[in-house]
C-alpha cells in the first residue's frame, strides 16, 4: 500500500505541514509520495529531500525582521516582494536541485496565468517548480518557465490530491490549511479575521518604516530625495500608502458611520485569496476526495507571520493527534 501526502497552500500557515508530517511519522505511517502547492511545495521539497529537520531548525529561528529581509519587501514587476533569498535558502540548504535526485517521488503544482490551466511539475528543476508554485498573485512576481508565466498553484488546485494519485498513491492524506477561511467560518469569527487581516498591513507598515530608516542611516540627504523622487515618479510611494491604509478611502466614500473600515489593497488581496482558495479547495476535495483529511486550526495566524513557526508546527502536530484514532482505524494500525 502506497501512501501519499498532499500539502496545501496557505503562505506562512504552511509551517504547520512540518508538525503534521512529524506526527504522522510518530504514528508509524511511512509516506511514499508527496505533492505540494505553494508553501506546501516548499515544505514538500525539503521533506522529499530528507531535510525536513534542517528546515524546521531554520524556520523556528526566524524573527520578524529576518522574514522581512528574506522576503525582499519592495516593489517588483508583478509583486510586493521578490522572495529571492527564500528560494536561495531552499536551494542551498533544504532541497536537491532536480526531481530525479529526491529521496521520495514529489510533484508541485502551479497555474498558467494566461490560459488558467493547472501546470504540474514532476521532473526538471525542483527549485524552479517550487518558485512557480509559491508565486502568490500580487505578493510574489510571476515566474516564466518554458515560455509560460506561472503563478501560485492555489489559484486552481490548493490541495493537490490528484497529483498524489498520479504518483501512484493508494491512500492519500490531504492537509487543508484553508479550513478556517470558509465563508461560513469567516462570518462566525469576523472579528478574529479582521485582526488577522490587520496583521498583514502592520507587517508591511513596519517594513516600509524600516526601509526609510535604512535610507536615512546609509544615504545622504540628496540620495534620499533622489530615491523619493524616483518612487513618486513611478507612483510607488502612493501605492504603498494605499496598501497600508484604507482610512483615506473611507473618508472619501459616502459610508455609514457603522460601516467597517475600508480594506487596504493588501487586505483586499489577501482576504480575497483566502476566500478563493477555501472555495476552490472545497470544490476540488469534493470532486477528488482524499482518504484522510487533516485541517489545522489556523485562523489566528496571518499570511506573513512566518516567524511564528514553532506555534504553527505545534498546531500541525495537534491536528493529527486530534484524529489519531481515526487514522489508526482507517489504516488498520495497532494502537
Amino acid at each position: 500500500m502506497k501512501i501519499g501526502l498532499a500539502l496545501g497552500s496557505g503562505a506562512s500557515r504552511g509551517w504547520a505541514h512540518i508538525g503534521v508530517i512529524q506526527a504522522l511519522e510518530e504514528l508509524g505511517i511511512h509516506i511514499d509520495v508527496v505533492a505540494g502547492c505553494s508553501i506546501g511545495a516548499y515544505v514538500g521539497a525539503a521533506y522529499s529531500s530528507g531535510k525536513l529537520a534542517e528546515l524546521q531548525k531554520w524556520v523556528e529561528s526566524l524573527t520578524e525582521w529576518q522574514v522581512f529581509a528574506l522576503m525582499g519587501v519592495g516593489f517588483y514587476r508583478g509583486g510586493l516582494v521578490s522572495g529571492l533569498k527564500v528560494f536561495k535558502a531552499l536551494q542551498d540548504n533544504f532541497a536537491y536541485e532536480n526531481f530525479s535526485d529526491l529521496n521520495k517521488p514529489f510533484a508541485a503544482v502551479a497555474t498558467d496565468l494566461y490560459s488558467g490551466r493547472e501546470v504540474d511539475f514532476l521532473q526538471g528543476s525542483v527549485i524552479d517548480a517550487v518558485r512557480a508554485s509559491c508565486a502568490i498573485p500580487g505578493l510574489f512576481p510571476p515566474v516564466c518557465i518554458d515560455n509560460r508565466w506561472l503563478v501560485d498553484g492555489g489559484v486552481v488546485n490548493p490541495v493537490p490530491v490528484n497529483l498524489c494519485r498520479a504518483l501512484g498513491a493508494d491512500i492519500v492524506f490531504a492537509i487543508n490549511l484553508s479550513a478556517d477561511f470558509r465563508p461560513q467560518s469567516l462570518l462566525q469569527n469576523q472579528s478574529e479575521h479582521e485582526k488577522n487581516q490587520q496583521k498583514n498591513s502592520d507587517f508591511f507598515k513596519r517594513s516600509h518604516a524600516q526601509i526609510q530608516s535604512w535610507f536615512k542611516k546609509s544615504g545622504s540627504k540628496d540620495d534620499i530625495e533622489q530615491v523619493t523622487a524616483e518612487q513618486n515618479e513611478e507612483g510607488e510611494v502612493d501605492i504603498l500608502q494605499q496598501v497600508n491604509s484604507g482610512e483615506e478611502l473611507s473618508a472619501n466614500l459616502n459610508t455609514s458611520p457603522n460601516a467597517l473600515p475600508a480594506p487596504s489593497i493588501l487586505n483586499a488581496m489577501s482576504g480575497s485569496l483566502d476566500i478563493l482558495q477555501a472555495r476552490v479547495t472545497r470544490s476540488r476535495l469534493a470532486g477528488d476526495p482524499p482518504d484522510i483529511l487533516i485541517e489545522p486550526q489556523l485562523r489566528d495566524f496571518g499570511m506573513m507571520e512566518f516567524y511564528r513557526a514553532a506555534e504553527l508546527i505545534e498546531e500541525g502536530r495537534n491536528s493529527v493527534n486530534r484524529i489519531a484514532d481515526q487514522i489508526k482505524y482507517q489504516l488498520r494500525l495497532s494502537s
